[in-house]
């Protein structure tokens, strides 16, 4: 069997939302299926969206597992503006227009030759025999929406990474926000109208989105890759290093955490050190973690994102690696979930979602649980206690419970779906 696969973000670019499809390059031959991998051309551990492309050429790469096509990246003006900091309000008012015409012609897209290209793909193999839209971006699903129209024979399914109009803080404040809102919501509701099924990563939301698109859904997690990781014992019993790596939305409460960790501090003259990894890619919350760690700059370091191999050194200075419930948003697997889970480094869930990342950790067995500020201190205090008797803090994981949650059994779940519609 054959699938084609869209997916804009794929390595070697260096965003988690094309290790998901990476994995399916990887695995869904182990079951027989020959995928084929539509994306852009991207630098090696490319971190942004619009740098210039050194190598921009159309490359097909084929092996026996899988197929690559990667496209020229074309730099809209809008992109070429981000280099001019001074042309911020025309570089707005050109995602404006693409933001509004995008739902209404292909043409508008800056990576239209995404569905000019599959085209093709399609006429050449007819034996391919299902297409599939990674999203974000979510516009992919107008491509899969229109081959469909093109080539009725083909499964078309849609995958949400994200939830889009039916997420659950999606609260537009002003006119033009929720006039793109309006817009996206009709686009969202007719580019998935053909689609057979669609993929989400967590029960809750394949759950929302069939409600909201009226379409059935199966989920398929993002889930973690197996490694050689090993855990040691961190040698200062005095010292207790946390780290959180990655983007921090405003609805994080990590503010749950922070208070924790000052009042330890303050009134125990604990030695903890917190570092926050990647948070410039938000500049409003890296001012908000600035904010609420002055006066504990001695405690509390900001480094800039890295590359995956840079982060190793984090993974095993830390003694915990943070990740925190999203407030108001149920059925959410982040990423970093499952890359912590792979180090082999404890897991601290502070505040709890009390769902399906409480259910991941305390299933797994892969970390703690605190819901508040005092169940955080209390918890912190006794892994300290713990450190200074000289007895280990990590834990001891349910490997059995975790393997289900891997990338490459998430996929054969996956190929058993597509294998289905034959």
């Amino acid at each position: 069997m054959k699938v084609l696969i869209l997916s804009y973000f794929f390595p070697p670019s260096n965003f988690v939302g094309g290790e998901r499809t990476y994995a399916w390059s990887k695995y869904l031959s182990n079951d027989d299926i020959y995928p084929i991998i539509i994306t852009r051309q991207w630098n090696d551990n490319q971190m942004d969206i619009t740098s210039k492309v050194f190598n921009n050429q159309l490359e097909i790469e084929k092996t026996n597992k899988a197929e690559i096509h990667r496209l020229p990246y074309r730099q809209s003006l809008r992109d070429k503006l981000s280099l001019f900091p001074k042309l911020f309000i025309a570089q707005k008012a050109l995602t404006f227009f693409e933001l509004v015409f995008s739902n209404f012609y292909i043409g508008f897209l800056p990576y239209s030759n995404f569905y000019k290209h599959a085209t093709k793909v399609l006429e050449k193999n007819p034996d391919i025999e299902a297409v599939i839209a990674s999203g974000r971006p979510f516009q992919s699903f107008f491509i899969g929406y229109l081959l469909k129209k093109k080539f009725p024979h083909i499964h078309w399914i849609p995958d949400y990474r994200d939830e889009w109009n039916s997420h659950q803080q999606s609260n537009p404040s002003n006119f033009l926000s929720k006039f793109i809102k309006v817009l996206e919501t009709k686009s969202e509701r007719k580019w998935t109208s053909n689609a057979t099924f669609f993929l989400s990563v967590s029960d809750y939301w394949v759950s929302s989105i069939s409600k909201f698109i009226n379409k059935e859904g199966i989920t398929i997690k993002n889930g973690f890759e197996k490694t050689t990781y090993s855990y040691t014992q961190k040698t200062n019993p005095n010292k207790l290093v946390i780290s959180y790596i990655g983007s921090l939305y405003e609805y994080q409460e990590i503010d749950t955490t922070i208070d924790a960790v000052k009042s330890l501090i303050r009134n125990n003259q604990y030695d903890i050190h917190f570092f926050f990894i990647g948070l410039n890619m938000m500049e409003d919350q890296e001012k908000r973690v600035s904010y609420l760690t002055r006066g504990y700059e001695n405690n509390f370091t900001i480094l800039p994102r890295m590359k995956k191999n840079e982060l190793i050194e984090y993974y095993e200075k830390s003694d915990l690696l943070l990740v925190t419930a999203f407030k108001g948003v149920k059925g959410w697997y982040p990423v970093k979930l499952f890359e912590y889970y792979q180090t082999a480094t404890p897991i601290l869930l502070c505040p709890s979602d009390k769902g399906d990342m409480e259910n991941f950790v305390l299933s797994t067995n892969c970390g703690y649980v605190a819901d508040t500020k005092d169940g955080c201190i209390g918890l912190l205090n006794e892994l300290f206690t713990r450190k200074r008797n000289g007895l280990a803090i990590n834990t001891d994981k349910k490997q059995e419970v975790g393997e289900q949650f891997s990338r490459q059994y998430q996929t054969q779940l996956l190929a058993k779906t597509l294998l289905a519609l034959k």
